[in-house]
């Protein structure tokens, strides 16, 4: 602490110190410098427990107002707060660090009795008339308030109706008002995430009087307006942008100017990227309190309501940012993406292993790293020119042969790398093209590729090394610009913005030589090249071509490619990185369990050691399935493996019967957008579309579709892999359901490829212990659209016999909820679908 101090020329610094259990200060990191009300503006800088001490230059330890002040904020944190002399030899404590000696329990009866019908929940609800006692969700809440007392993992399954997210909620809050321990829910679906935080938290800030319930939405860096990053674009004018975008940027200055929230959500109109990239909170760019606008930045005041929330909402993407920041810096008690947490509830956790693979891996695409060098020179536009002027200006010798730096080398470096990067592309290009595939994976078979003879690996080591001349020019120019204090202030913008860009480059440079030429590790890794645009869509796991159904015949020019690689085996990860950090982690979802057993769950998230070994629990769902829903299944049908039109052919025709049956109200699922257009176009040539609203998905976006057919009342949707779960239709809107086929995975997908090779390479069957595994969740998912009150009835017509004909039908059938079922030829089925709904 005296060395820091001595830093700051014996200025205040403010720490956070470590306080063992006989009241010794035994550990300190310094967290800002100047006033102490500074620390209040940085997010999650200390826990409970901890304490905040800072030094008085003058030698006097009277608590100033403004110490009195912060310090009485911190208390209700559960933050201690002290006061230093310079020579750290006095120490004067202000408000002690509220001792917890051991963590208070939370009581099962009274966690139970919250929801229960004489508690405050329930009195909340009865208001509005609403309320229904759930044996399911009390129990639900008495698990996680066990596992929050005792530490743990928990798997529990919530079928529809449990209500989990209160089952949840209301032990977290409890836990946080008793032991003043935040708690991080993440979640899959910006749809759950805006029913959480508008309306299940201030539910229970209504219904919980005795507590206070603070809680925070956390999105990404890149989702809020930089305001220093704005303005630099607006001064920069010309410079950085082409005609046009100055109107652009003044319509994002004025909105920035009233909005509140500062995120692309309370935007009226997205912005074209290119345009947000130049103005996007960048976490790498960030001045952090060397910042002008530091005081109005939206990301900052978004992390400082995270950090005084109890409840703390983020989605996967996020969580398993934090989680990747976290293992690159060793950082596990401080404040990285997230405020530091050790409590986690991991809602529609049957997600967080893709989530995984998504920010564990590395990606480069074509137009990413063309946008990179695009932000440096781009036709006399860009960093680079802009660099030219301020340099051009200054009249020194140092500017000078910095500027002839810029014109020699730099600028002529990112148009040779453009053009490497335009050419290694396409030749990647060409080779999917010439091979018919629009997704490759890379095995070691790629090492003798005809690609690598048409010239790759001459045009990846001439890119990787401007790309290395280009980050060593940057950091030159950048070093002799700041040897000024006055010129590196006043470039201060502009070099920033050349050090992310830069630092890109270097990131994308590693993770195309590691996809395409991995060496030793090529193993432990899943490498593969896709092309999404073009003569074919880009094929994607569980549905077989892309959700916006990509035109056909579009130039090569339009085609994106992109090369991928993620970890083979998320499961060490998760369980070292996330699960082993944290005290207490409950995931939970409508669909974890494979016929009643979670162990298919538990191995790919890597909860199957001992050590991390979870509690389990099925918790049934209140509704009565048997009476209120039919499970119809027609053997007649051929298998859509074996005659796939012929079998398309026949789900129209059921599709056309349970219509009329059920008077519209009905979702028709797919697994790929060829075959819903092909049924929607056949439904039509039928006339269906007259009688009732035909509502097809890639026709309209998702929430216009959804919005017409709750309106409607008795339209028809049909849709692929998107409306197969995350969608909530209640009441009659939504009154059938067709699944077309059982959603297996596509096989020859990289990833599903390289995961099935693994576990017959362990002399494991790939196909049960991975395959129908998969298949069963997202079954049940694509089940679970149709009932989603206590008063809903509805019938589920699957089309596919396989679930009766094979004998790993019994573990897909067995997942689902327990509705009347009735198998048979076509002509019977349709007869008691008939008969149900009259």
């Amino acid at each position: 602490m005296r060395a820091a101090i001595t830093l700051a020329s014996g200025n205040e610094v403010c720490f956070v110190c470590h306080v063992n259990g006989d009241g010794v200060v035994v550990g300190a990191r310094p967290v800002a410098r100047g006033d102490v009300r500074s620390v209040l503006a940085l997010p999650g800088f200390a826990q409970a427990g901890e304490m905040l001490v800072h030094n008085h230059p003058s030698g006097s330890l009277e608590p100033s107002s403004a110490d009195l002040e912060v310090a009485a904020r911190l208390h209700d944190d559960g933050i201690g707060f002290a006061i230093v002399d310079n020579a750290v030899s006095r120490l004067y404590v202000v408000v002690e660090v509220p001792r917890v000696a051991q963590y208070v329990p939370l009581d099962a009866s009274e966690t139970s009795a919250l929801l229960g019908p004489d508690g405050p929940v329930a009195a909340q609800l009865a208001s509005i008339g609403q309320y229904e006692d759930r044996a399911s969700q009390r129990e639900m809440a008495v698990r996680v308030a066990r596992l929050y007392s005792l530490g743990g993992i928990g798997l529990l399954e919530a079928g529809t109706g449990v209500g989990k997210s209160l089952g949840y909620l209301a032990p977290a809050l409890r836990w946080s008002a008793t032991n003043h321990e935040r708690t991080v829910v993440s979640t899959n679906t910006i749809t759950l995430q805006e029913q959480l935080v508008g309306k299940d938290l201030p539910f229970l800030a209504l219904a919980l009087t005795d507590q206070p319930v603070r809680f925070a939405l956390l999105k990404g860096w890149r989702n809020y307006v930089c305001l220093q990053r704005l303005e630099h674009a607006r001064n920069s004018g010309t410079s950085l942008f082409d005609e046009g975008a100055a109107q652009e940027l003044a319509a994002l200055a004025a909105w920035a100017a009233q909005t509140s929230d500062g995120s692309t959500a309370d935007l009226p109109v997205p912005p074209r990227p290119e345009l947000w990239d130049e103005v996007a909170a960048e976490a790498d760019l960030c001045t952090r309190l060397r910042c002008p606008h530091f005081d109005g930045c939206f990301v900052f005041a978004a992390r400082r309501r995270a950090a005084a929330a109890d409840i703390i909402v983020v989605n996967h993407h996020l969580l398993m940012a934090d989680v990747a920041v976290r293992r690159a810096s060793q950082n596990w008690d401080e404040a990285a993406v997230l405020p530091a947490y050790t409590r986690l509830v991991i809602d529609e956790a049957h997600h967080l292993e893709d989530a995984a693979s998504a920010h564990l891996g590395e990606a480069v695409t074509r137009r990413g790293l063309q946008r990179l060098f695009g932000r440096l020179e781009r036709r006399g536009k860009g960093l680079l020119p802009a660099l030219e002027r301020q340099l051009h200006g200054a009249g020194d010798l140092l500017s000078a042969a910095s500027l002839d730096l810029v014109r020699r080398r730099l600028t002529p470096s990112v148009l040779a790398a453009r053009m490497l990067g335009e050419q290694l592309f396409a030749l990647l290009d060409d080779w999917m093209v010439a091979g018919g595939d629009d997704q490759v994976r890379l095995t070691d078979a790629f090492d003798d590729a005809a690609v690598w003879r048409a010239g790759l690996g001459v045009a990846l080591d001439d890119l990787l090394r401007e790309i290395d001349l280009i980050a060593e020019g940057l950091r030159t120019v950048r070093e002799r610009l700041e040897v000024d204090p006055v010129r590196a202030e006043e470039s201060a913008p502009l070099l920033n913005e050349i050090r992310g860009v830069s630092r890109r480059l270097s990131h994308a440079g590693d993770a195309l030589r590691h996809a395409l030429r991995p060496g030793v590790d090529a193993h432990r890794f899943v490498r593969w090249i896709e092309m999404r645009g073009g003569r074919r869509a880009a094929r994607r796991p569980e549905s077989g071509e892309t959700e916006s159904g990509v035109a056909e015949d579009s130039a090569p020019g339009d085609r994106n490619v992109l090369v991928n690689s993620v970890p083979l085996d998320l499961a060490p990860i998760l369980r070292e990185d996330l699960f082993r950090r944290v005290d207490t982690c409950v995931l939970t979802s409508a669909t974890l369990a494979v016929s009643d057993g979670f162990g298919f769950i538990s191995g790919r998230l890597g909860l199957d050691q001992d050590d991390v070994e979870p509690d389990t629990a099925l918790l049934p769902s209140p509704f009565d399935y048997a009476r209120h829903a039919l499970l119809a299944i027609p053997t007649d049908f051929p298998a859509p493996n074996e005659n796939g039109p012929l079998h398309l052919r026949r789900t129209v025709e059921a599709a056309a019967e349970l219509i009329e049956a059920a008077d519209g109200g009905v979702f028709l699922l797919y697994t790929s957008h060829r075959d819903v257009r092909e049924a929607a176009g056949a439904l039509r040539a039928l006339g269906l579309g007259e009688r009732w609203p035909l509502l097809v998905h890639g026709e309209e976006s998702r929430d216009v579709l959804l919005r017409r057919f709750r309106l409607s009342g008795s339209g028809v949707l049909v849709g692929t892999a998107s409306f197969w779960e995350g969608v909530d239709v209640p009441g009659r809107a939504l009154r059938g359901l067709l699944l077309a086929r059982v959603p297996f995975r596509v096989p020859t997908e990289p990833v599903t490829a390289a995961q099935c090779e693994a576990i017959e390479a362990a002399g494991g069957d790939a196909f049960t212990e991975y395959m129908v595994p998969h298949a069963a969740l997202r079954l049940k998912q694509g089940f679970g659209r149709l009932i989603r009150t206590a008063t809903d009835r509805g019938a589920v017509v699957l089309c596919d016999p396989r679930v009766v004909r094979k004998p790993y039908g019994r573990a897909l059938l067995a997942s689902l909820p327990p509705a009347r079922r009735v198998e048979g030829p076509w002509d019977e089925v349709r007869l008691a679908i008939k008969a149900f709904y009259d």
